[in-house]
């Protein structure tokens, strides 16, 4: 089974390169810079281009299975409206276009999924983030937004604070309001799900809040 990667060359994405190759699967990494992904000479294909390239992301996605995205603002001062969610509605025009229908995407609290409940301290944590980041809040709401109302067969991966960490194989997964989630997720635990989903079908169309078991 080969994956496309978009975000793969961050530190969130060389988790998932690593435990996407110990799964098995093969490889295709989009990136500005082919150096970025010089630690995995020979190991995955790269696909060199930007978001507003439709060809390069094409050939990126051409003869894979499905897509994970790890994309989201890279600055929280971005000046340019929506490009996360322009990018992510070019790679749903290709995998479209191709037939390909799997599709994981990261996220966060700004999505609301119909099983949620009200949950105080994640939506404290959206509106505080909207009035510091409007416009990285707004794309991040409407790159949702866009994947949730698409034909494919979309995960949206909603997670918390970020840290660097292995994966474990400890965490939660559920509904805010409803599940007992912490703060803080693993950049290794983030990766091994977002990985399990590429067979996984419990949270096809669905969105479903991540976090290290037992984070405050």
């Amino acid at each position: 089974m080969k994956i496309a990667l978009f975000g793969g060359t961050g530190p969130t994405g060389r988790h998932i390169i690593e435990e996407a190759l110990r799964q098995g699967y093969e490889l295709s990494v989009f990136t500005r810079d082919a150096g970025n992904l010089s630690a995995f000479d020979g190991k995955v294909e790269v696909v060199v281009g930007d978001l507003n390239n439709r060809e390069a992301i094409r050939a990126c996605i051409a003869g894979a299975d499905a897509v994970i995205s790890a994309l989201g603002p890279n600055s929280l001062k971005a000046r340019d409206k929506r490009p996360i969610m322009r990018g992510v509605g070019t790679i749903i025009s290709v995998m479209e276009e191709l037939k390909i229908r799997r599709l994981i995407q990261v996220s966060t609290a700004i999505y609301r999924d119909p099983k949620d409940a009200f949950d105080l301290p994640s939506q404290a944590f959206v509106m505080l983030f909207r009035l510091i980041v409007h416009n990285a809040y707004d794309d991040i709401r409407a790159t949702a937004d866009l994947v949730s109302k698409s034909r494919l067969d979309w995960t949206l991966v909603r997670i918390p604070n970020l840290r660097d960490g292995p994966a474990t194989g400890q965490l939660v997964a559920g509904w805010y309001g409803k599940t007992k989630l912490g703060t803080k997720l693993s950049r290794g635990n983030l990766a091994q799900f977002l990985v399990d989903q590429l067979e996984a079908t419990v949270y096809v169309r669905a969105a479903p809040a991540i976090a290290d078991e037992g984070s405050l």
